[in-house]
C-alpha cells in the first residue's frame, strides 16, 4: 500500500512539473508575441510622427511658386501610406512601401533644394529637413527593434518542445519581419541560406 501511494504521488508531481512546464511555455510564446506586437506599434508611431511633420514642410515648399508639384504629391501620398499602417495588424509589406515613399520624398526634396538655392537658406526648411532626419533614424532603429522581436519570437514558436505546445494550445504563426528589397539589391553579398 504505501508502494502505491508513493507512485501516485509521484504521478501527481511529474504531472504538476510537466503543467507548469507547459504554462511557461505558454506564456513565454505570448510574451514573445505581445514584444513583437509592441515593436510593430513602436514602428507606426514613429512613422506616424514623421507624418506629423510633412505638414509644415508641405506648407513652406508650397510657398515657392516654382515648386515642382511632384514633390508635393509626393508628401501628400506618403501621409496617406503612413496613415494606413495599422498598428492591430503587423504588415511588413506595407511598411516596405511607407519606407519607399520616405525616401523618394527626401531624395526629391534635396533635389528641389539644389534647385532653389534660396530655399536652402531658409533656417526654418534646414530645422524641418533636420527633424524628418531624425525621425527617419527612429523609423530605422524601430525596425531593427521590431525585426530582432520577430525573429525572438519566431525561434520561440519554432523550437521544440515549443512548437508543440504553440501548435495545441497557442496556434500563433510566425511573423515575417520587415525586409526591404530596393536596399538588399544594392549590396553585391547575398548569404547563401
Amino acid at each position: 500500500m504505501n508502494n502505491m501511494v508513493m507512485e501516485n504521488m509521484l504521478s501527481v508531481v511529474i504531472g504538476v512539473i510537466l503543467l507548469i512546464w507547459i504554462i511557461v511555455i505558454y506564456n513565454a510564446i505570448i510574451g514573445k508575441y505581445n514584444r513583437a506586437k509592441r515593436a510593430w506599434s513602436d514602428v507606426i508611431a514613429y512613422e506616424r510622427l514623421k507624418n506629423d511633420v510633412l505638414p509644415q514642410l508641405e506648407k513652406m515648399l508650397g510657398e515657392y511658386k516654382e515648386f515642382e508639384s511632384g514633390l508635393l504629391k509626393r508628401i501628400t501620398e506618403l501621409r496617406g501610406a503612413l496613415s494606413s499602417l495599422d498598428e492591430g495588424n503587423i504588415d511588413a509589406s506595407r511598411l516596405v512601401e511607407v519606407e519607399s515613399r520616405s525616401r523618394q520624398l527626401m531624395q526629391g526634396i534635396k533635389l528641389t533644394m539644389e534647385n532653389y538655392p534660396d530655399l536652402k537658406t531658409q533656417h526654418v526648411v534646414q530645422q524641418v529637413m533636420q527633424e524628418i532626419s531624425e525621425k527617419n533614424a527612429n523609423v530605422a532603429a524601430a525596425i531593427t527593434i521590431f525585426n530582432r522581436s520577430v525573429e525572438l519570437f519566431n525561434d520561440k514558436i519554432q523550437y521544440f518542445p515549443n512548437s508543440l505546445v504553440n501548435a495545441i494550445l497557442n496556434r500563433k504563426k510566425t511573423i515575417t519581419p520587415f525586409d526591404d528589397t530596393e536596399a538588399s539589391a544594392g549590396i553585391e553579398y547575398q548569404p547563401d541560406f
